[in-house]
């Protein structure tokens, strides 16, 4: 009884711990008290099923404790903010719950240290999920100030932060970030850019100039790429950036970022 009594207490803990960190993470909110919550939590799931509780009053006391940690653990403004949160913590509940069923049902009985590790490792793929598409919803249709220097010459305008453009500079391995003609002809002159049309320049006149392949919904087209000196967006600056020429102007901006500088 002593091992099972054991078992219980580390895997709710740990599972908790969690919930209540995913939670954190989901909503980008802090709480407090998640140690004790999680062990409170634990205490539960243990003295539970003493009271031989049939499976619809079991389900109703574990969504009320819940909600008594949830407003333990996290501040809330409204009835509609608390909602939110503890909508939140259920599906979090929900999902780590499903992955220790999934696993012993797979897998037959598991020990602690297994089930732990499992448990966390799902937490971190989460974590990382999540991250991942706040990071895409933050940088859709973003428009920033951009500002380009070559050879100290200074260029502001506005680019286009769009996850769209994942486009990797072949030569270099750096992020590639695309410009209309409108921008070249301000960085290099209307003669250059009349060359380059009409395809009368020396692609070795830019520094790292070069063909890459630009693939958008329409077709695949050999672009030039060179490098820049510096790029600076919303104040952080990059050194040493890679810009690709698209032979057409863009309507409200003067360049597509690449996501990478996110």
């Amino acid at each position: 009884m002593e091992i099972v009594v054991e078992y219980v207490l580390i895997e709710n803990l740990l599972l908790d711990t969690l919930i209540f960190k995913t939670t954190e993470n989901v909503l980008k909110i802090k709480g407090k008290f998640i140690i004790f919550a999680s062990f409170l939590a634990s205490i539960f799931a243990l003295i539970l099923p003493l009271f031989h509780l049939t499976s619809i009053p079991s389900f109703f006391v574990k969504i009320l404790f819940g909600a008594l940690l949830t407003s333990i653990v996290f501040k809330f403004s409204s009835l509609l903010s608390f909602v939110k949160i503890f909508f939140v913590f259920l599906f979090s509940t929900f999902i780590y719950g499903g992955v220790a069923t999934f696993l012993t049902q797979t897998f037959g009985e598991l020990s602690v240290i297994f089930l732990i590790l499992s448990i966390t490792l799902s937490y971190f793929v989460l974590k990382k999920l999540l991250n991942f598409l706040t990071k895409r919803r933050m940088v859709q249709k973003v428009c920033c100030d951009v500002t380009i220097e070559v050879d100290e010459k200074k260029i502001t305008c506005k680019g286009f932060l769009d996850t769209g453009n994942l486009l990797v500079d072949p030569l270099t391995e750096r992020p590639v970030s695309i410009i209309g003609l409108k921008l070249f002809k301000e960085i290099f002159g209307e003669n250059c850019l009349m060359n380059l049309l009409t395809k009368n320049v020396d692609v070795k006149n830019f520094k790292l100039g070069h063909y890459i392949s630009l693939d958008t919904v329409a077709k695949s087209e050999e672009v030039l790429a060179f490098e820049i000196d510096k790029i600076s967006i919303d104040g952080k600056e990059n050194e040493k950036a890679i810009l690709a020429l698209s032979f057409k102007n863009f309507p409200s901006y003067e360049m597509i970022l690449n996501g990478a500088y996110v």
